[in-house]
């Protein structure tokens, strides 16, 4: 196996409980990672200077072109998948990118038996549990992630939705809440209940992101900083990290510094929103 990136640990604040790291990949992350007692809901994202998450073009849409495959990012990537009891996503991350499967060895595949050994050290299924929201019910059920023996599926969708797909979805559970567009509330409940997750690792786009900021629902951002610059113009807008949502200056998240880490010239920073 290759050697592992060492992140350089800049700044940590003492946060809960550490979750067991074989060796290597604390070492790896820098020291320890923990997390508070509780449910927690924690996103994860990579963005350029100038906070845009993606260049919003055909082919190039994706994350990996923001962050141009940094092993430090994609190492802490892994991490978080393999930390976490559920990770969830939206179907148009989906459509933006049809072969991902929110699997940790997918994101960083030299390190594919460490983080087995993460998931067996917190009593956790060797597959990757993965939520996937679409309030419409509009999913290609024969992309990789509900077919990848590494996955664990659900669909979590409306009423609506379900009724789109009733009969086509197999062996995948689905979850209905809401008749046509569920509060995050009420899907990040409905993961709970079908999946017993306390620790809940949402990969969605800006748009569900943004919404889970509106609902107070989400408690802590990993944000890698790519050391670039996109851009906007009134042809090409790119995507922010929250969109299409935008808050008050009044009831704007204000989120505490937890911790800076750094990968060549990439910062990895982690925020805990205030409630």
């Amino acid at each position: 196996m290759a050697p592992l990136p060492q992140l350089e640990t800049l700044f940590e604040r003492p946060h809960g409980s550490p979750v067991p790291l074989p060796g290597p990949l604390r070492d790896c992350y820098g020291g320890d990672l923990s997390f508070p007692e509780g449910r927690l809901v924690f996103a994860n994202f990579v963005s350029t200077i100038d906070g845009l998450v993606s260049f919003g073009l055909p082919g190039l849409a994706g994350a990996a072109v923001i962050s141009k495959g940094n092993a430090g990012d994609r190492a802490v990537m892994g991490i978080l998948r393999a930390a976490a009891d559920v990770v969830v996503s939206g179907a148009g991350t989906l459509r933006a990118e049809p072969k991902v499967t929110w699997t940790p060895q997918q994101v960083y595949p030299q390190a594919a038996e460490l983080f087995r050994e993460m998931r067996r050290a917190r009593g956790l299924p060797e597959r990757t549990r993965v939520a996937i929201v679409s309030a419409s019910g509009e999913i290609d059920l024969s992309l990789a992630v509900f077919r990848s023996p590494d996955v664990e599926p659900l669909i979590v969708t409306s009423v609506a939705g379900a009724e789109r797909l009733a009969g086509r979805t197999g062996e995948v559970p689905l979850r209905a809440v809401g008749e046509r567009e569920p509060s995050m509330r009420d899907v990040i409940d409905a993961v709970v209940h079908e999946t017993g997750a306390r620790l809940i690792l949402s990969e969605a786009g800006p748009t569900l992101f943004g919404r889970m900021l509106e609902e107070r629902v989400v408690d802590e951002l990993f944000l890698t900083v790519s050391p670039h610059v996109a851009g906007r113009s009134e042809e090409r807008r790119g995507t922010s990290l929250v969109e299409p949502t935008a808050f008050h200056p009044e009831r704007a998240p204000w989120a505490d510094l937890l911790s800076v880490k750094r990968s060549e010239d990439y910062l990895l920073l982690r925020y805990a929103f205030r409630r």
